[in-house]
């Protein structure tokens, strides 16, 4: 009695181990990527917020150091191309210009005595007079001279071009945003002198949600304003589009590129609002679009399903859609799904009816 007593509380505690394992199994909760299902016909109503920057900048300074002899330029000041904006004092980069000259000048007179000896020796050889070891010094001192020469040459080169470096000029046509040094400073090589922005061009980074970037393309008449610049309008073009999401939001960087105003100056750092409308004849904006991969087939149906994601439950519920055409954005879904609902789009394979998930990132706007 005793042994069958100890045998049913065996059997009793295995069960309850088994019943508790399976209901800790079942309540362990997936994290799984989802996306919501946007009205991307909204995309044309909205705005998207980005920060001003300069198409072109530089920071100027000298490739040799010296003394400051002139800035031409104050802060605000535009510029050309090629203007000249500071300079050193060339005094000391002159003088090893004409010391290097005056030496090059002894050196090439020192290689055509040499030469001549050279010659006269090699006269002397061939009538038998002088022996060949003497003909080989004098050859030996004719290339000491020639090398004498390249060194002086290179050297000299080099002092030229160090003279033109005591002048600084503009790279591109711009504004002044800020001077570093004043009159009569010493400066080391490689030290900031001046600031140049682009003054014609001004460029805007916005962020763009990863359910609209592929739609960016097919968007025109794209304008910005600023709040600094009241109800002035600016024409911009898109430039790049990002190719790489943030980690942390799940958005891409668009860049884009306009003119300077007239009678107005974007800065940079202003705050910007970017509008845009799409494309004639662009229908994907009154489409429900899903990334491929959030399609699947479950066992024995031949019907495609998506996971949707309810919130009150924090659970994933099968949900059979009818397709409609494939897209650079994703599949259109004709029928089975709502603007609004929660899709995941990743994991679609491995999850199961009514399994609990944790979402790794909402798009939200």
């Amino acid at each position: 009695m005793k042994k069958l007593s100890f045998g049913l509380f065996a059997f009793l505690s295995l069960s309850a181990c088994w019943e508790e394992e399976e209901e800790t199994t079942e309540m362990v909760v997936r994290p799984v990527r989802a996306t919501e299902i946007s009205d991307l016909s909204s995309l044309h109503d909205r705005y998207f917020v980005g920060t001003a920057r300069a198409a072109r900048e530089v920071s100027l300074a000298f490739r040799v150091p010296g003394n400051v002899v002139g800035v031409d330029v104050q802060v605000g000041d535009l510029v050309a191309n090629g203007d000249v904006v500071a300079v050193l004092d060339p005094a000391p980069y002159q003088a090893e210009v004409d010391r290097l000259s005056a030496e090059l000048e002894s050196a090439q007179a020192t290689f055509e005595n040499a030469k001549l000896q050279t010659d006269r020796q090699r006269s002397l050889v061939e009538k038998e007079v002088a022996a060949q070891a003497t003909l080989d010094r004098f050859i030996a001192g004719e290339t000491s001279a020639q090398a004498a020469i390249n060194s002086v040459q290179g050297a000299l080169d080099r002092a030229t071009l160090d003279l033109t470096y005591t002048s600084l000029e503009a790279p591109f046509d711009g504004r002044v945003v800020a001077k570093y040094i004043e009159d009569f400073e010493e400066v080391a090589a490689q030290t900031p002198v001046l600031r140049i922005l682009d003054a014609e061009h001004i460029e805007v980074v916005i962020d763009v949600p990863e359910r609209y970037i592929a739609l960016i393309p097919h968007i025109e008449d794209i304008t910005v304003t600023f709040d600094a610049l009241g109800d002035v309008v600016l024409s911009a073009e898109i430039s790049e589009i990002g190719s790489e999401a943030s980690a942390t939001t799940r958005t891409f960087p668009v860049t884009l590129i306009m003119q300077q105003p007239e009678n107005s100056l974007v800065l940079p750092g202003m705050a910007g609002r970017v509008r845009g409308k799409p494309k004639e004849g662009h229908e994907p904006f009154d489409a429900i679009m899903v990334p491929a991969s959030a399609i699947f087939v479950p066992e024995g149906e031949t019907d495609p399903h998506v996971w949707v994601f309810d919130a009150s439950s924090e659970t994933v519920k099968a949900q059979k859609v009818a397709l409609g055409t494939p897209r650079s954005q994703g599949v259109a879904v004709s029928d089975g799904l709502e603007f609004g609902d929660v899709v995941v789009t990743a994991g679609a394979n491995s999850l199961r009816e009514g399994q609990k998930v944790s979402l790794l990132s909402e798009e939200t706007e």
